[in-house]
């Protein structure tokens, strides 16, 4: 077929009606078109309007060009509502929007029926995709125009959901895509889809089993692992350890001997409070993994949980997901606005982050902070550092060197 006709079905295809069906007949003007096309000019021009004038007579009226009255001047190009796109379609040997919006819609249906852990909340989600694809609507993290991208997503989707071992991203990548860079490639869509599956706003890898890096949680002081072979006391050991969450897991039991833990967000921070000795658990986390969500989950339940680090609005979101991921009371330290000259501005994110704590209950204990900061504009001196490490000691009651 023609340039006309398939510059005509390329415009169409990024209309309105093309996305979510005609409600009325589709129609352009026709100089707007040629111009549009490519195809104003000379010879290109009359030849356009050869092929345009041919191809009227050939849709049996499902392509019309509309023309003057009195001057028979040829003024709009008419695609009929009922059975103009099919026919549009047709003549350029393409499927049509409506042919590709049921294609994708049958596809997102195919894949409710693959067998996760998650079964009833995937077939929603996928029977959900399938209405919006039908309607035209978004299908993010999918794609309208990547079939092959979609399959290969869909693939992943379905491999991490399976997903049942401890294993580097790497090699689950090569396992489920056959590609070690593919769940790297994918991971921003792979997470977008996991927290609409799950339901829950924040998910990661890990969350499935899947690491950068081992599953381990960064310790210092006392902490008994019983194991069915024996016993680990990490208490007896100078400085820190990461212990793996396979161990975790395997304990029978832990015991911390510990009147307090404190958890730290700033590896640099932790490590200079690890030389001195402190006597209490000390547990480094920004927001935290699978492995030190274990550790926290499973240690007594009424030994008295802290969490010291920055006091700008991340740092506060470290301790609001501490709170919310371990279902334990972090009590904060040393965690307050400290107002300073040439602070740094808070961002727009900043501040929706902010918002987002002052909306939270489990947050309440420390909305003064964040208001203080709202209204001061800056995130203050809020480097953990900052503070003094012995008068972050001294606040939590531990004054020097353990015996």
């Amino acid at each position: 077929m023609n340039a006309s006709i398939h510059a005509l079905a390329a415009i169409y295809r990024e209309s309105s009606p093309a996305k979510s069906g005609a409600l009325k007949d589709y129609t352009l003007d026709w100089e707007k078109f040629l111009r549009a096309a490519g195809l104003h000019d000379g010879d290109d021009r009359e030849l356009a309007e050869q092929d345009l004038l041919v191809a009227e007579r050939a849709s049996g009226g499902m392509l019309v060009i509309d023309r003057h009255p009195r001057t028979g001047a040829k003024q709009v190009i008419r695609l009929k509502r009922e059975g103009g796109e099919a026919w549009l379609f047709a003549a350029v040997g393409l499927l049509s929007p409506a042919e590709e919006r049921e294609s994708l819609g049958g596809f997102f249906e195919g894949a409710a029926g693959i067998a996760v852990p998650c079964g009833e909340a995937w077939r929603a989600w996928c029977e959900g995709l399938a209405a919006r694809a039908r309607e035209g609507a978004s299908v993010a993290p999918f794609r309208r125009d990547d079939a092959t991208g979609n399959r290969s997503l869909l693939e992943a989707l379905a491999g991490v959901l399976n997903w049942r071992e401890e294993s580097l991203v790497r090699y689950a990548s090569a396992v489920i895509c056959r590609d070690s860079k593919a769940l790297e490639n994918l991971r921003p869509r792979l997470l977008t889809a996991l927290g609409e599956i799950t339901g829950r706003g924040e998910v990661l890898l890990e969350d499935f089993g899947i690491s950068d890096k081992p599953r381990s949680v960064l310790i210092h002081g006392p902490l008994v692992l019983e194991l069915s072979e024996g016993h680990i006391d990490f208490g007896l050991l100078a400085g820190p350890v990461s212990v793996s969450a396979i161990d975790l897991a395997a304990a029978k039991s832990l015991q911390c001997p510990a009147h307090l833990c404190l958890t730290v967000e700033n590896e640099s921070v932790f490590l200079e409070l690890a030389k001195r000795r402190t006597g209490v658990l000390l547990v480094q986390t920004s927001f935290p993994g699978a492995a030190t969500r274990l550790l926290l989950e499973r240690l007594p339940v009424d030994l008295e949980l802290l969490h010291f680090g920055d006091s700008d609005p991340a740092g506060f979101d470290v301790l609001r997901d501490l709170r919310e991921k371990t279902g334990r009371n972090f009590r904060p330290v040393m965690m307050r606005f400290r107002p300073m000259a040439g602070a740094p501005p808070l961002t727009v994110d900043e501040r929706r982050v902010i918002g987002r704590l002052l909306d939270c209950d489990s947050m309440a204990d420390v909305h003064g902070e964040l208001r203080a900061m709202l209204e001061a504009g800056t995130k203050g001196d809020f480097e953990q550092e900052s503070v003094g490490l012995d008068g972050a000691l001294t606040s939590v009651g531990v004054d020097g060197l353990a015996d």
